[in-house]
């Protein structure tokens, strides 16, 4: 995630108070680990449990109004015994998550109760998101209500930046300087009965292609030139119909992320942008009069 995203997370995560704070954190473990590896638990009689990973950690949530370490030992300390009496026996694991910075104090107290026990703060915790897929942290912004705008930009800058990657500096590639007529264009590469779908994508696209060209003229002109060629190359070997091939292309610029379903939806998007700008595709007679 880029700055500004993760800090938007941070102040989001942050800003969530006592049970606020346990229920953000029971739909970002439910995005990331999923229903058959998290286990929310009722806030109340929950017997020192905020929540079950894996089976066998037990979690204890604490977001509080105002923190102060006495505080926060009262409570974890609360937490632990209730833990011990309840869920020890059957679950090994315990675990604290705060939305807070964590100190020396905070690690040294919670490692006193428990030698294995861990402590994740908010850095552990924007960390842990960092690491999934885009797919998830799409999820996981959603659930906790923040525009979808903030990661579309972040993820629209790794696609370009991968397609610099895997695109050679070497090539050359003069890029059409007009764009064709895309209704014209669309109606030419597009089979007759997939032409209105297309069309509908195209029009969604639309509304992401201001943040697609802000990046790619923020970027060098050696790999953008890089990039059209390789996509240009990529989809000039490939064979079938132009629904096909463009599928295939997305797949392959896509890579390991390609079962990344919002990496591959906006890798799509960037594929799209290139076909309007006649990067590939047949062109149509009013690209080739104007």
């Amino acid at each position: 995630m880029d700055n500004i995203v993760r800090e938007v997370l941070k102040t989001k995560i942050m800003g969530l108070k006592a049970t606020a704070f346990q229920d953000a954190l029971d739909r970002i473990y439910l995005c990331i680990y999923g229903e058959e590896n998290f286990q929310r638990v009722k806030q109340k009689h929950d017997g020192g449990s905020d929540g079950i990973l894996n089976g066998e950690t037990v979690l204890a949530a604490y977001a509080p109004e105002k923190y102060n370490l006495n505080d926060f030992k009262k409570k974890v300390g609360a937490d632990f015994n209730s833990y011990t009496k309840n869920w020890k026996a059957t679950h090994d694991k315990w675990e604290v998550v705060t939305n807070l910075e964590s100190t020396a104090q905070m690690i040294k107290f919670v490692n006193g109760l428990k030698n294995d026990a861990s402590l994740i703060c908010i850095e552990g915790l924007l960390q842990k998101i960092d690491k999934q897929t885009w797919t998830v942290k799409m999820a996981i912004f959603r659930a906790l209500d923040i525009p979808d705008h903030y990661l579309t930009n972040d993820v629209i800058s790794t696609v370009i930046e991968d397609l610099i990657q895997i695109s050679s500096q070497d090539d050359h590639f003069e890029p059409y300087e007009k764009p064709a007529y895309i209704q014209d264009k669309i109606e030419l590469n597009v089979s007759e009965e997939h032409v209105a779908t297309f069309m509908d994508e195209y029009e969604e696209s639309l509304a992401i292609f201001s943040i697609v060209s802000t990046v790619i003229k923020s970027r060098s002109k050696t790999n953008i030139a890089a990039i059209r060629s390789k996509v240009r190359s990529t989809y000039t070997s490939l064979s079938g119909s132009f629904e096909k091939r463009l599928g295939e292309l997305v797949n392959i610029m896509s890579q390991g992320k390609s079962r990344d379903d919002y990496y591959s939806y906006n890798m799509r998007i960037v594929m799209i942008y290139f076909f309007e700008q006649c990067l590939f595709g047949k062109k149509p007679d009013s690209e080739v009069n104007r």
